[in-house]
């Protein structure tokens, strides 16, 4: 200490402040580095919102045609279906962005038919959905273990298999008897309700906690029919 001199006290005391901001700098480049630790994820989560906001428009599309053509029930599935999209592609836009990422403009063109047709192309997207695009989007992100990923795909799957016993009856039946389909499903008291955490579609006013994504049941949103 006798031969630590004031020149070298001085010198050492005018580096102190240089030094000590170094941790947070650090902290800065590995937070920034911690946004691209993903990299699979990422393209899946971007793929997932093309596939989720393209079938939201579609719907809303498929509304219009349903109702011209007097089949506001249809209509009101679709309408209810739309809003489901677009909380999932919400949901990942949000993860998108907390990831240091963000969507460029998704270009599209919408096919619109009339709704026996629209019907059909709407059952083949969504059990495309289910038996293909989800487990493969599941399969690729498994690895990098982002859990915010991972939970909303799951959630997106799993709400879309509440739609498959009457996509898979519209599949059945949509094609030489659509007329009689469609007179069913015009005689069906309806009364969707929309989970806004997860997109949980139900039928009928919840009386219990989300069966997907296990939240409150005050998370679910009465769909108003289309007018």
């Amino acid at each position: 200490m006798d031969n630590f001199s004031r020149r070298e006290f001085m010198f050492f005391s005018a580096l102190l402040p240089l030094l000590i901001p170094l941790p947070a700098r650090a902290l800065v480049i590995e937070k920034k580095y911690q946004k691209i630790v993903y990299p699979n994820t990422l393209l899946v989560l971007k793929q997932a919102f093309k596939c989720e906001i393209i079938a939201h428009k579609h719907y809303i599309k498929y509304v219009e045609k349903a109702m011209a053509e007097k089949y506001p029930n249809i209509a009101y599935m679709f309408h209810t279906f739309s809003v489901s999209e677009k909380i999932h592609a919400d949901n990942y836009q949000r993860i998108i962005k907390n990831l240091g990422s963000a969507m460029n403009d998704t270009r599209m063109v919408i096919d619109v038919r009339d709704t026996k047709t629209n019907l059909i192309a709407a059952t083949k997207n969504e059990l495309e959905k289910i038996e293909i695009t989800y487990p493969e989007f599941l399969e690729k992100i498994e690895t990098e273990e982002c859990e915010d990923a991972i939970i909303n795909c799951m959630y997106s799957w799993k709400s879309h298999h509440q739609h498959e016993a009457k996509i898979k009856t519209i599949q059945k039946y949509s094609g030489s008897f659509f007329g009689s389909v469609a007179k069913k499903i015009e005689g069906v008291p309806l009364d969707f309700h929309v989970c806004e955490i997860c997109g949980s579609t139900i039928d009928e006013e919840p009386d219990s906690p989300c069966a997907i994504c296990n939240k409150s049941l005050s998370h679910y949103r009465k769909i108003k029919r289309p007018e």
